[in-house]
């Protein structure tokens, strides 16, 4: 089973536009449009780099990748890594400058929606959210279908290539079912969307699977049970912590978010060491390769239960929970039922004030 992570980051706007490209100018863009570099995450950020010095790097960037791109002889590699870089810089301008200015809807207006060609720097992506009128800002991690709802209405409005309609779709539902929770109805979302959708089966497919988790885990609803290993191969079982509360953190190694959260998992352990007795806290593993999550723990020595899951463990959090991003947190009732298939990371500012609501309503 395959666990992807999302992150702030995406597609086609990280460090590597052109991942699987082999020629030299591939190289040259993708080290000129360094997402990391641009735009890190805040604890990352050594350099500090206001908006006027990111700007001014990125003009001189873009004029010498087009330098060297006008300089290729054959005419349509030419004319591809030519445009490829002027959507890198459309896309990280866009970043960089207010949605509320002329400059933000003038490169707007440059962008073809049915460009295929600039799926590579999310540019269809970026016109489509710039046409969406409705604030979803305090929606985010809650109910989405009215953002889905309008994204999929601009989509019949400007979009006509099939290529693109796919990606936007994919890109449509993984907002709407991976951000989203909370949902009253999802079928609100979803039956239109298969209803546009139409013929592209593979997009469907794809997703049905979180629509049936989400309907599956709504709180309240029995907790799908899943086993697991500790460090010494001994196989446990989520039933066997019945009568506690259970806090679940889905995580691998390799997960870069995932092991941010750790510190902050660590100083809530602490915090609700006094509520033993009513709450556990424990970390599963997605990771394959077991002498890396063995190192791992080894090294960090976390004072909770550790555990990672097989093939089948794996497969029941996928499909039965609707886990295909982490990190991922689950709360569990005493009695085996769903409090929250979609918790509140360690790292939120109201993760304590819902533990203890939790926890004293119990009482």
């Amino acid at each position: 089973m395959l666990f992807f992570v999302w992150v702030a980051t995406p597609s086609g706007a990280g460090a590597q536009i052109l991942k699987s490209d082999t020629h030299p100018m591939a190289e040259k863009i993708n080290g000129a449009y360094d997402y990391d570099y641009f735009f890190p995450f805040e604890e990352d950020d050594t350099l500090h780099l206001t908006v006027v010095q990111k700007r001014k790097t990125l003009d001189e960037r873009y004029a010498s990748v087009k330098r060297e791109a006008e300089a290729i002889a054959d005419d349509s590699l030419r004319m591809r890594y030519i445009h490829i870089n002027d959507d890198a810089y459309i896309n990280f301008c866009l970043r960089l400058v207010s949605d509320t200015t002329a400059e933000y809807r003038s490169l707007i207006s440059r962008i073809n929606p049915n460009d295929s060609l600039s799926l590579i720097n999310y540019l269809p992506q970026r016109f489509i959210e710039s046409h969406i009128h409705g604030n979803y800002d305090n929606d985010w991690g809650h109910d989405l279908t009215d953002y889905g709802l309008e994204y999929l209405a601009v989509m019949k409005k400007y979009i006509t290539s099939p290529v693109v309609k796919h990606a936007l779709l994919m890109d449509c539902a993984k907002a709407v079912l991976n951000y989203g929770k909370d949902y009253a109805d999802i079928d609100r979302f979803w039956t239109p969307f298969c209803a546009y959708a139409g013929d592209d089966k593979a997009v469907m497919e794809r997703w049905q699977f979180k629509v049936d988790a989400i309907k599956k885990t709504k709180s309240g609803m029995v907790a799908p049970d899943i086993s697991f290993a500790d460090a010494e191969g001994n196989v446990h079982h989520l039933s066997d912590f019945r009568g506690k509360i259970v806090y679940i953190d889905c995580w691998a190694t390799w997960c870069g978010p995932c092991c941010r959260e750790i510190p902050f998992l660590e100083k809530q352990v602490e915090a609700f060491a006094d509520k033993s007795h009513s709450i556990v806290f424990i970390s599963i593993s997605l990771d394959k390769n077991r002498k890396a999550w063995l190192a791992k723990i080894a090294k960090d020595k976390p004072s909770w239960p550790q555990f990672i899951v097989d093939d089948e463990g794996d497969a029941t959090l996928h499909k039965s929970y609707g886990i295909n991003a982490i990190p991922r947190f689950l709360l569990i009732n005493a009695d085996g039922t769903i409090i929250d298939a979609d918790a509140p990371r360690p790292s939120d500012k109201n993760f304590s004030e819902v533990i203890e609501n939790i926890l004293k309503f119990r009482k």
